[in-house]
């Protein structure tokens, strides 16, 4: 996606050299393209690209800054074609990473059968040891990820109406203490027939969209304004303030700020210190949480130095309305890629996010992660029906529970030249409803009576008032016995525990055996040990790069419709055998996850097989070798996610090694015909460690 903190300016304008264009050499088309996406108008930057590549249509360069240009204003399809066209044509792999960019696009694109081959086409020329070689891996699990949540759940999602959602970019919806509708949205705000001036604002909106209008709240006239935020008192207003794109960076960077809030006027804002706003680093989107403990929390999203990624999520406890020292929310939530938008929700002690690493259907999704006993929980994707391919974020609920909202730049938002460009706002009906509180200034309670079941609580409270004369509001109300009600909440939450567990069981279960597959005498070849400090995944990887091998020499001799049918047959192999087992392994590990944070125990039982190329002593070893490689996965899955539980002894690996014990008897084991004995398909299957089976204790 384009980054986080570039805004989306389309500006269409007479490019300045028009009439001379034919007179212009390669090297101007980049140079006039380059200063436009510097400057972050990337539309103008990928026209001038374009009319570059109208004169030197083989022009490399030019091809793939323009696909750079058409990705960075979220133009997903003509993205793909540019960056297919030039991973055909580079011949001298002067731009490896149009191939990744291919598939990033094609999972934006939601093709994630076509995304998952670019990314391991990708990884099998790209020898770096980066971010883009480990987010290739992430994306290919992320794909099959994909592919197996896709649901028929059907949810209603409505598209705010024009008077809110405009062609160029909506985000940060979210609800006044009044209930009004709040958001922000770029737009143009000179006066007619002057040069046009794209700023974000905070626009203001009754709950029925009918108009919007300017948040009247004292900003720096040149500077974006957006992400407001109330605390939960409602009394104090958080806002950002972020500097416009310069010549030498399309990134904005960006300040929080803080205003008191009376009635409906705000005081002049103030800026909060460094000990948030850290100089030389953005700090951004804010919002507050309010803790069990009654404690404000401020959520934000910052660049700074000791995050694990591009952008990270921080909290600061709020003291004596002060700020203090921002932690970062830690792995659990953060990832070396970009999260966003936090929402706490204090009733649910839930955070809601956004995150482009997670996995995800295709850009930024949205996820939720509990606070549990002084930690949070592995983030849950909100699902198919709220999220889409493309990018999606700043989830919002209104405070009576009965809508939530979002941002998206999904097929459907209001667009000028690219159906996906630009972000709107779109909202869900929940199908729940409660009572809000009327809010009242409480200043002290003069006289709480204790209350016992079915007697009457008087609370008496002394609240401000415009004028001198004090008001005495009295509230009086009935407190029935709950226990019943209690039961049922009670049964009921179980009840749903027990389908949830059921339904993860039956899915696991559904699953196995999970078969994983090898290359001969791996992994780490010749030797008599046990065990392996490879995990998994990088022998999956590996062995993925030998198919071309495989197909060259399993079809060694053969000729014509005999040679084509060997390769289909190796090609058969990698895609419906080894590929599919990885990616079970990849929905296993996900229902696993979900079993054990339930709180059940659970016994895994991992057998391991050889060919018999080899005497069974070693391929017995071997077979331990292969079963090593997988619980070296399950102990780095997710940075060490399962290691809890295992420690603790709720998650028990059992293995045994059967060697060639149960190989088939057809299977070559003479050494000097590897094309029977290696390359052949048929040896290839024996190869294997398999998940034969899950138990909850």
């Amino acid at each position: 996606m384009s980054h986080p903190y570039r805004i989306l300016i389309l500006v269409l304008v007479m490019l300045h050299f028009g009439a001379d264009a034919s007179a212009q050499t390669a090297k101007q088309y980049l140079s006039y393209g380059d200063d436009a996406v510097k400057r972050g108008e990337c539309y103008n930057g990928a026209e001038y690209y374009r009319q570059g590549l109208e004169k030197y249509e083989f022009n490399i360069e030019l091809k793939f800054k323009y696909a750079e240009a058409l990705r960075c204003f979220n133009d997903y399809k003509n993205a793909a074609e540019v960056y297919k066209k030039v991973s055909e044509e580079d011949y001298t792999k002067e731009y490896p990473l149009a191939v990744f960019w291919y598939g990033s696009m094609l999972h934006y694109l939601g093709r994630y059968d076509a995304a998952a081959v670019q990314f391991k086409k990708f990884l099998n020329h790209y020898k770096s040891k980066d971010y883009y070689s480990v987010k290739a891996q992430q994306e290919i699990e992320s794909c099959s990820w994909a592919k197996a949540n896709i649901t028929d759940e059907k949810i209603k999602i409505i598209h705010l109406p024009d008077t809110i959602n405009t062609p160029y970019s909506e985000t940060n919806p979210f609800q006044s203490p009044d209930g009004h509708f709040l958001f922000s949205s770029l737009r143009n705000l000179s006066p007619p027939k002057k040069k046009e001036n794209f700023l974000a604002r905070i626009y203001v909106s009754d709950s029925n969209y009918a108009t919007s209008k300017l948040l009247s709240i004292a900003v720096d006239a040149g500077k974006h304004v957006a992400n407001g935020a109330y605390n939960n008192a409602r009394n104090r207003f958080y806002f950002t303030q972020c500097d416009p794109p310069s010549v030498l960076s399309a990134v904005l960077r960006c300040d929080i700020y803080v205003c008191q809030v009376s009635k409906d006027s705000f005081s002049a804002p103030q800026k909060l210190d460094s000990v948030i706003n850290l100089s030389g680093y953005t700090s951004t989107q804010p919002n507050i949480g309010k803790k069990e403990t009654g404690e404000e929390t401020l959520y934000f999203v910052s660049d700074r130095p000791g995050g694990y990624g591009k952008t990270d999520i921080w909290m600061s406890r709020i003291i004596r309305d002060t700020p203090q020292a921002p932690v970062n929310l830690g792995t659990e939530i953060n990832t070396i890629d970009e999260e966003f938008s936090p929402f706490y929700d204090g009733r649910d002690n839930k955070l809601y996010f956004a995150s482009n690493w997670h996995y995800g259907f295709g850009g930024l999704d949205m996820f939720a992660s509990s606070w549990q006993n002084g930690t949070w929980s592995a983030p849950k994707n909100l699902g198919h029906a709220i999220n889409s391919p493309q990018n999606d974020f700043y989830f919002y609920k209104t405070f009576d529970r009965s809508k939530n909202y979002f941002s998206s730049n999904r097929k459907g938002s209001r667009y000028i030249k690219s159906e996906t460009c630009c972000n709107d706002i779109w909202m869900y009906q929940t199908g729940e409803r409660i009572d809000l509180p009327p809010v009242i200034d409480t200043t002290v309670v003069v006289a709480v009576k204790v209350d016992t079941p079915d007697t009457k609580i008087t609370v008496v409270t002394e609240t401000k008032t415009d004028t001198p004369v004090k008001t005495i509001a009295v509230v009086t109300e009935t407190r029935r016995d709950t226990s019943v009600t209690t039961k049922t909440a009670t049964a009921l939450v179980d009840t749903q525990q027990k389908v949830f567990i059921d339904r993860s069981v039956t899915k696991i279960k559904q699953l196995l055996p999970v078969t994983l597959y090898f290359h001969n005498d791996e992994p780490e070849c010749c030797n008599l040990r046990d065990s392996t400090t490879l995990n998994y995944v990088e022998t999956y990887q590996s062995y993925w790069r030998l198919l071309d091998r495989y197909k060259k020499e399993f079809g060694k001799g053969l000729q014509n419709d005999n040679k084509v049918e060997a390769e289909k047959e190796v090609f058969d192999l990698f895609t419906k055998k080894v590929d599919k087992g990885y990616y079970d392994l990849i929905q296993f590990s996900r229902q696993l996850l979900d079993i054990l944070q339930s709180g059940k125990k659970v016994e895994i039982t991992i057998q391991g097989y050889c060919s018999p190329l080899n005497y069974n002593q070693y391929n017995i070893k071997l077979g331990y070798r292969r079963i090593a490689s997988l619980k070296n996965y399950f102990y780095h899955y997710r940075d060490g996610m399962f290691m809890y539980y295992i420690e603790n002894g709720n998650l028990v690996l059992k293995n045994e090694s059967l060697g060639e014990e149960r190989a088939a008897k057809t299977v070559s084991d003479k050494l000097e015909d590897t094309r029977n004995s290696v390359y052949n398909p048929a040896a290839a299957l024996e190869r294997k460690v398999e998940i034969i089976s899950v138990e909850l204790k």
